[in-house]
């Protein structure tokens, strides 16, 4: 069994004009479900190092924060925050953790959107990273020794709660490529800041969007290089049939406007 956490970075719902963030990431991080407690344990303990108690009961890691110096990072130096989130990705590492991720440019993903359905319509690029996500999830797990199934965890997002639960349901019903057969239970979402496996998905987020941002020509900060460097060995990459996606967005989509 794997415990597969979803975060996200970008997400500026259905405004897709936002220059500040022209990418949107959606992020899995898969975590077998015998080394979830250490994970754990051992994330802590480099929180320990970094922010020493006593800490609010609803202290959070949040990547943003962390890498900007903003609120209770204020005190620490950049350095210190950086050498943080390097220990963060090694105890991924050590761990064996997957990464698996998709990549969304909001303009493109706009004309697109345009194109199928008009200039009327507007839909939050999570829809269609998520099953993207998804189906590498699904084919992975499929592809490991004893075909382990999964559950899948994301943020208490209400903007797009209803849009992943209706996806699971969806797609575990289907037939073919998009059908996802190790996927069991419906999704849960909690409180980000009562998981530090969730922040350290958020954190690995924030790193491959600033990577894509980079490869689309944004701007590049060298502070996520190592990050970066860090994330490469633990990324699953697999086919996500793109195509196949956009066919079940369009399709679902124009069962909710049949006039489309």
């Amino acid at each position: 069994m794997y415990l597969v956490y979803f975060d996200e970075s970008g997400n500026t719902g259905k405004n897709l004009n936002d220059t500040q963030q022209p990418i949107f990431v959606l992020c899995a991080l898969a975590v077998p479900k015998d080394k979830w407690l250490q994970v754990e344990q051992d994330l802590l303990a480099e929180v320990e190092k970094l922010y020493a108690g006593p800490r609010p009961d609803d202290f959070e890691i949040h990547a943003s924060e962390l890498m900007s110096g903003r609120q209770w990072c204020k005190s620490i130096s950049l350095r210190d925050r950086l050498a943080f989130r390097n220990a963060w990705f090694s105890v991924a590492e050590k761990h064996g953790l997957r990464i698996i991720y998709r990549a969304i440019a909001k303009k493109r993903f706009e004309r697109w959107m345009h194109g199928e359905f008009g200039t009327g319509i507007s839909i939050n690029p999570h829809v269609a990273a998520f099953p993207l996500v998804a189906r590498v999830v699904d084919d992975w797990l499929r592809s490991l020794p004893g075909s382990p199934l999964g559950i899948f965890i994301s943020d208490e997002n209400k903007e797009i709660v209803r849009d992943v639960e209706k996806s699971i349901k969806v797609l575990r019903g289907v037939k073919g490529v998009l059908k996802l057969g190790q996927i069991i239970e419906k999704g849960f979402f909690i409180d980000s800041s009562k998981s530090v496996i969730l922040q350290l998905c958020d954190l690995c987020a924030l790193t491959l969007r600033k990577k894509e941002e980079a490869k689309a020509g944004f701007r590049d900060n060298p502070i996520y290089h190592d990050g970066v460097k860090l994330l490469e060995p633990l990324i699953h990459r697999g086919d996500e049939s793109l195509q196949d996606v956009l066919a079940w967005i369009s399709t679902e989509e124009k069962k909710k406007r049949p006039g489309t």
